[in-house]
C-alpha cells in the first residue's frame, strides 16, 4: 500500500508539471493601456495563449516606471500563472533609482528570458555645426557648458546615457530634464537644448523630418534602421551603453517545469512573424535569450545603473 501511494504521488507531480498551465495566466504591465509596453504585452499575450492552450489576460498596473507591478509579481504565488512583462526601467534601472523598492532585481523573480532589445540614439540638432561624434566632442570641448541635452526627467535611461558619454570623454554639457519624451523632443525642435539621446521609437519623427542628426547608437551592433550610424563601441566608447529591452518573469520559485514551459512558449512567440514585424517596424530587435542569460544581463545592469544614479545624485526617494 505504501509503495502505491507513493507512486500514485509521483505521478500526480509529473502530471501536474507536464499539463501546465491548468489555468489562465495573468500578465502584469506596469504602465497604463495604451502605452508601448500595453501594447506589446498583448501581442506577447495572444502569442503565449495559442501556444499554451490558456488565456493569457493583461493585467495594467502602472506607477513608478514599473515598480509597482514588478513588486506585485515578486509577492505572487510561485505556479506560473502570474508572470511580469520585465523591462530595464523596472527591473534594473528601478532598484537603483527608487529608495523603497519592495523587491531584489537579483532574487525576487525567475528570469524566463529576454524578448527584444533597443538602442539609444545620440542625436543632435541638425543646425549645430557638428557631423559626426568626433566633431561634437571637439565643439563640446571647446565650448563648455554651453551645449545643453535633454532628457525625459531624472534618472531615465535618457539621462544616464548622456551621463555615460560624459564620464567617458569628460565633455561638459547641461542637463535639462522634461516630463516624459514628447516634452523632450519639443525642447528639441525649438531649440531650448541641443543634444538627446533616446530611443529609435522617440526619435523617428524627428530623423525623418531632418530636425536632428544621429551620430552614434548604443549597443553591440549598428542597427538595421540606421546602417550608416556607427556604435559607440566602434567610436572607442564602450562604456557608453544604455538599451531598454523587454522580458519575460515569473516569481521567485517558480518550478523549473512551469519556467522551461513558458520560454519554449516565449521563444516560439517571439520568432512569430507578426511579432519580428511590429518590432521591426520600431527599430527594436528581436534578442531572444533563455533565463541565465538573462539573469546575468539583469545583474550586470544593476550594478552599472546603481554606481551611476549614486554618482550623478539621481535618486529618486
Amino acid at each position: 500500500m505504501r509503495r502505491l501511494v507513493i507512486f500514485a504521488l509521483l505521478v500526480s507531480v509529473l502530471f501536474s508539471a507536464w499539463s501546465f498551465p491548468t489555468r489562465p495566466i495573468t500578465l502584469v504591465v506596469g504602465f497604463p493601456a495604451g502605452s508601448a509596453p500595453d501594447i506589446a504585452a498583448r501581442l506577447l499575450a495572444r502569442k503565449l495563449s495559442q501556444r499554451l492552450g490558456q488565456s493569457v489576460v493583461v493585467d495594467n498596473k502602472p506607477g513608478a516606471a514599473g515598480t509597482i507591478a514588478a513588486a506585485g509579481v515578486a509577492r505572487a504565488e510561485p505556479d506560473g500563472h502570474t508572470l511580469l512583462l520585465a523591462l530595464a526601467s523596472a527591473n534594473t534601472l528601478g532598484p537603483a533609482l527608487y529608495k523603497n523598492v519592495r523587491f531584489d532585481p537579483n532574487t525576487s523573480f525567475a528570469p524566463i528570458g529576454q524578448m527584444v532589445r533597443g538602442a539609444f540614439i545620440l542625436s543632435a540638432r541638425s543646425d549645430l555645426p557638428v557631423s559626426d561624434l568626433k566633431g561634437l566632442l571637439a565643439y563640446a570641448k571647446k565650448n563648455p557648458g554651453q551645449l545643453a541635452y535633454g532628457s525625459s526627467g531624472n534618472g531615465s535611461l535618457h539621462h544616464l546615457c548622456m551621463e555615460m558619454l560624459k564620464t567617458a570623454t569628460g565633455i561638459d554639457v547641461r542637463h535639462i530634464p522634461y516630463k516624459g519624451s514628447t516634452a523632450n523632443w519639443q525642447a528639441m525642435s525649438t531649440g531650448e537644448v541641443d543634444l538627446t539621446c533616446d530611443s529609435m521609437t522617440n526619435s523617428t519623427p524627428a530623423l525623418q523630418a531632418g530636425r536632428v542628426r544621429p551620430l552614434a547608437v548604443t549597443g553591440e551592433a549598428r542597427m538595421e534602421s540606421l546602417p550608416r550610424v556607427p556604435t559607440f563601441r566602434e567610436q572607442g566608447l564602450p562604456q557608453v551603453n544604455v538599451e531598454f529591452w523587454y522580458g519575460l518573469m515569473a516569481p521567485a520559485l517558480t518550478p523549473g517545469a512551469a519556467v522551461t514551459a513558458l520560454h519554449a512558449a516565449m521563444a516560439a512567440a517571439v520568432q512569430d512573424p507578426e511579432f519580428v514585424a511590429y518590432f521591426r517596424n520600431q527599430g527594436i530587435d528581436i534578442a531572444l535569450s533563455g533565463p541565465d542569460d538573462f539573469a546575468r544581463l539583469i545583474r550586470r545592469e544593476f550594478g552599472t545603473y546603481s554606481e551611476l544614479v549614486q554618482r550623478v545624485g539621481a535618486k529618486i526617494d
